[in-house]
């Protein structure tokens, strides 16, 4: 940076009319030009240079004639500055690129419309007893999450079906329902009913074989078997079909020894509010690091080797890590689908990545990579189930009271 007191004996120069060439070298250097053309910046200082005004460039003042003869000067390197150096700048410009950023969210489509509450015998302690006389339902898609708070039992599921999977523990009890968006003007009832979403979340990575990590709260792969690692196909960024190690243990390049641990890829799954009525699923890719597969090792370990792992990582990396689980968790389709057994009682996530266009210089070439499977076409069995939504309770009215329900078996319920 140029010197302070350096600045103040040209500026000085200047004013007495006995400056040179190289006074003026040092200012072009000094000068820095902001958005606002009557203030430029000379070194560490602000200057203000609109006509009749008085100049300060740190304790030193310059009045009058002085500071004309400074603004002048100012002046005529602000206009090189425009004419000479605004070709450049134009050039800059013109090299930026305009480019399709994507991102970790994802839209949610659809949520359910109500939420259903009994009273229950089992305090909030005691969801595994309460789950014990949940009836598997017939329908094998049908998700069926549940909350106890005081004293009450709450889920999505319509409880007045004689049918339904919670039959055992209403009753002949009075079911109260609610609506969704009321729930959430109560920030404590909010809270009951993200942890609804979240369960739900466990319910759907339970069924496609993934393990909950509760300390860290995320997902991971167990391998099927101990010591063979797992492989999982799905539909890579530029490709229909390929594979991929969701649990392996790492070689050493130099000896081509197995090393002392092994990896999972997890994911941490969150559902956003982003207004009053729209909300997001974030999918964030994690590592979990274990002895043989099965058992964690010391957290003091971890970072070091997670560490390692990620920092060869490049955006397109993972982008290829986002939508691996977008595939795994769809099954390669459109859309997640989380249904509950009514209508308006379902969750529908788009896998389509929420995304957004920008003008910037760019990656370098190598790492500018495309992605072609931005969004999954609709085939027969996408288009089923959405038929399949959409003709639910045909026959019934939107009363909450005459809807039906029907559950599914599914792996044990998990506390938060």
């Amino acid at each position: 940076m140029t010197d302070p007191d350096n600045l103040n004996a040209i500026l000085d120069c200047i004013a007495a009319g006995i400056h040179t060439e190289s006074d003026i070298a040092t200012l072009r250097q000094a000068l820095i030009v902001s958005g606002d053309r009557n203030v430029v910046q000379l070194g560490k200082y602000n200057l203000n240079i609109n006509q009749g005004r008085d100049i300060q460039v740190g304790d030193r003042h310059y009045y009058g004639s002085d500071a004309e003869a400074i603004q002048a000067i100012i002046r005529q390197l602000l206009e090189e500055y425009i004419g000479s150096k605004n070709p450049e700048i134009a050039n800059q410009e013109t090299s930026y690129v305009r480019e399709t950023v994507y991102s970790t969210l994802f839209p949610v489509v659809a949520m359910p419309r109500y939420i259903y509450g009994v009273p229950c015998k089992y305090n909030d302690l005691q969801a595994k007893e309460a789950a014990q006389e949940i009836i598997p339902p017939v329908d094998k898609t049908e998700i069926y999450p549940f909350l106890l708070r005081g004293g009450m039992l709450f889920c999505f599921q319509n409880l007045n079906y004689q049918d339904g999977p919670f039959r055992e523990l209403v009753g002949n009890q009075k079911v109260e329902c609610y609506e969704v968006y009321e729930w959430c003007e109560d920030p404590e009832q909010k809270k009951w009913f993200v942890t609804l979403l979240n369960y739900s979340l466990n319910k759907l990575t339970g069924r496609k074989g993934l393990q909950l990590d509760k300390i860290h709260r995320r997902y991971y792969f167990q391998p099927q078997e101990t010591g063979k690692p797992l492989e999982v196909n799905y539909r890579p960024l530029n490709q229909s079909k390929t594979s991929r190690n969701v649990v392996w243990q790492p070689i050493t390049k130099k000896t081509k020894e197995p090393k002392s641990y092994w990896y999972h890829l997890a994911v941490a799954l969150k559902f956003h509010q982003v207004s009053d009525e729209h909300w997001c699923l974030s999918v964030r890719p994690e590592m979990r690091v274990t002895k043989d597969g099965l058992t964690p090792i010391a957290s003091k370990k971890i970072g070091s080797r997670v560490t390692h792992k990620k920092s060869r990582l490049f955006n397109y990396d993972l982008l290829g890590d986002v939508n691996f689980w977008r595939d795994f968790l769809s099954n390669g389709q459109p859309r997640i689908i989380l249904p509950f057994g009514a209508k308006d009682q379902k969750i529908i996530v788009s896998t389509t990545m929420m995304q957004a266009e920008i003008e910037w210089p760019g990656i370098p070439e190598e790492y500018a990579k495309p992605f072609k499977n931005v969004e999954y076409p609709e085939d027969l069995f996408s288009w089923a189930a959405l038929a399949r939504l959409a003709n639910e309770d045909t026959e019934q009215t939107d009363s909450w009271e005459e809807w039906e329900s029907v559950l599914d078996e599914e792996q044990e319920f998990e506390d938060e």
